[in-house]
């Protein structure tokens, strides 16, 4: 398959982790994604029962994991003694679900960037404190961190606490299909505006730019998609195989 040779000012985001390969959100799909010229790593961010931030997707574990319920049913130990890779093959079997600690930990040696997606925050009162307070016990450069949801109050309360990390707004197809955001009003609290992709057209990155905002569309995984993004000026492409579709020796 032809890949793409990506110019330095693309920022190409592994989708958490490379996880067409390996089970997503794991250890295994975050070191995969962190031994090639990535320039960032995105990751879902949910809390326990016992209030510690825990990286998976979904807010249930049913589909990554051997067991069900949702997360903020269960305590971190709980959810430590299920398996989250053999759902993807029988050779991930062993697999633990990883606390954001342990990501920021695993992430500081290498030059990357973490897109923290704060999953369902209505579900989860005071999850941004406890994020803020965590980047900074674990010591993360805030030029390290952004942090983007789809919920827009969410993002704005952060912006109210600091503006020591950059933003973002995740944007849905769903929601915004028959009308454009309003960038004036997220350029307010926002850096970056993250789109699906299919959302994006010429007129669509012009706006934003004119904001200030960066264009990181998600999820593209098809090697004409992204030459096309990229034609229209994206400032970055999030993707589940960065491997797969760009060139990143």
């Amino acid at each position: 398959m032809h890949k793409i040779k990506p110019d330095d000012e693309l920022k190409i985001i592994a989708h958490r982790g490379f996880n067409i390969d390996y089970p997503e959100n794991t250890l295994l799909a975050y070191k995969a994604a962190l031994n090639t010229n990535i320039n960032m790593l995105e990751i879902d961010v949910h809390l326990t029962k016992d209030q510690e931030l825990v990286v998976i997707h979904d807010d249930r574990i049913d589909r990554t994991s051997n067991g069900s319920g949702y997360i903020k049913n269960y305590t971190l130990d709980e959810l430590k003694s299920y398996d989250f890779g053999l759902w993807k093959d029988s050779t991930f079997e062993g697999t633990r679900i990883m606390t954001f600690g342990e990501v920021v930990k695993l992430i500081q040696p290498y030059d990357i960037t973490l897109l923290i997606e704060i999953k369902k925050p209505s579900q989860y009162p005071n999850i941004e404190e406890i994020l803020l307070r965590e980047l900074k016990e674990y010591r993360l450069n805030p030029e390290r961190a952004i942090l983007q949801s789809f919920d827009e109050k969410s993002i704005q309360k952060i912006a109210e606490i600091t503006r020591e990390y950059e933003l973002g707004l995740l944007l849905s197809k769903k929601k915004y299909l028959m009308r454009m955001p309003n960038f004036n009003k997220i350029a307010k609290f926002c850096e970056y505006v993250n789109p699906n992709y299919q959302l994006v057209n010429r007129k669509f990155v012009e706006r934003a730019h004119a904001h200030r905002l960066k264009v990181m569309p998600y999820t593209v995984n098809n090697v004409e998609e992204i030459q096309k993004l990229i034609d229209l000026g994206v400032d970055g492409i999030i993707t589940d195989g960065p491997n797969y579709y760009f060139e990143l020796d």
